[in-house]
């Protein structure tokens, strides 16, 4: 079952129609509109989107952080006076963002376990328990995304962590 929204006490996550970052890039995989006013006082919308890192002809090579690299999640502020976005109806190229990017993280991964994983995140910044904003903690945060991901990732290679059940 492909799940298109998140709600929580945080704020609402909307995944975009595959169509509107497909006609940006071809190398998107996902993308969703987070909705999240208590993260900051100045801007309340970031979107999250989804990459492949594989070649892909007509498109430069992507610019791995390490080797074997498959996928990367991008976090970014949406441009408050270019808003408010909405996933369900927003025009491909639309999307204005502040700079610099809050969370960039590369992994690897099948693109079904990235896209996945990307709802993940979602759900979790809208549950209070992934922190969109970078401005304070800059490094501390984008620590905190990386190893997220990574212990998911693992989670799923090993559930039982190395212990049998």
């Amino acid at each position: 079952m492909i799940i298109t929204e998140h709600a929580g006490p945080y704020g609402t996550a909307h995944r975009v129609p595959e169509s509107n970052y497909r006609a940006v890039t071809p190398a998107g995989l996902d993308s969703w509109i987070i909705t999240a006013p208590c993260w900051h006082p100045a801007w309340t919308q970031y979107a999250l989107a989804l990459v492949s890192l594989a070649h892909i002809p007509d498109v430069p090579p992507a610019n791995l952080h390490r080797p074997g690299m498959t996928h990367e999640i991008n976090l970014v502020a949406l441009n408050p006076e270019y808003g408010p976005y909405d996933a369900r109806t927003l025009s491909p190229g639309r999307l204005r963002y502040l700079l610099p990017v809050n969370v960039a993280e590369q992994f690897t991964t099948t693109d079904e376990r990235a896209r996945d994983l990307t709802q993940i995140c979602a759900r979790a910044v809208v549950d209070g328990r992934l922190c969109p904003e970078t401005d304070n903690a800059r490094d501390r945060i984008r620590a905190y995304w990386r190893q997220t991901i990574r212990n998911t990732l693992n989670h799923d290679r090993d559930p039982h962590h190395g212990h049998l059940t």
